[in-house]
């Protein structure tokens, strides 16, 4: 069963999350979304939630030299973004909230080019969420089988 479901991306509306249920197994799709009470209760007991994540820190610096730059336009929609996107720790606080068996980063805003960025990036998920999390890259597979609790993620590359 695939559903869809309303989350918080204003000014764009409607936006949408989707859930996928088969058999034993569930995942949700956040979509672009800010934290989302409706994504929560979505979200609750899955198996995997998706979830996109905005690093606000890196994109509040990059809007600042971006206005420092005299580039107007591009501080702008810097600033805008960091209202309708959830940053890696309010995504991780949905899925602790839902009871999701496992996190995973996707649409992931700036991209994260080198190794400790993504360190950056996860600060403060493992104090708000107490399971596994991946942060997602191009090439990661996920694999939940029907009658096993386990999750796979596999790199490739």
């Amino acid at each position: 069963t695939v559903s869809a479901f309303l989350v918080d991306h204003f000014p764009v509306e409607p936006a949408v999350g989707y859930r996928f249920d088969y058999k034993d197994r569930s995942l949700v799709i956040s979509g672009d979304t800010a934290k989302s009470i409706n994504l929560q209760e979505q979200a609750q007991g899955v198996d995997l939630l998706v979830h996109e994540a905005l690093d606000a820190k890196i994109v509040a610096r990059m809007a600042s030299v971006a206005q420092q730059a005299g580039d107007a336009r591009r501080a702008k929609i810097l600033s805008d973004i960091l209202d309708y996107h959830a940053t890696p720790v309010e995504a991780a606080e949905v899925a602790q909230a839902a009871g999701v068996g496992h996190l995973l980063y996707y649409h992931i805003v700036p991209p994260l080019l080198v190794a400790p960025m993504e360190l950056i990036f996860v600060e403060g998920v493992d104090e708000v969420y107490d399971g596994p999390f991946t942060v997602g890259r191009d090439g990661t597979l996920i694999r939940m089988e029907s009658g096993s609790d386990e999750i796979e993620v596999e790199e490739l590359r």
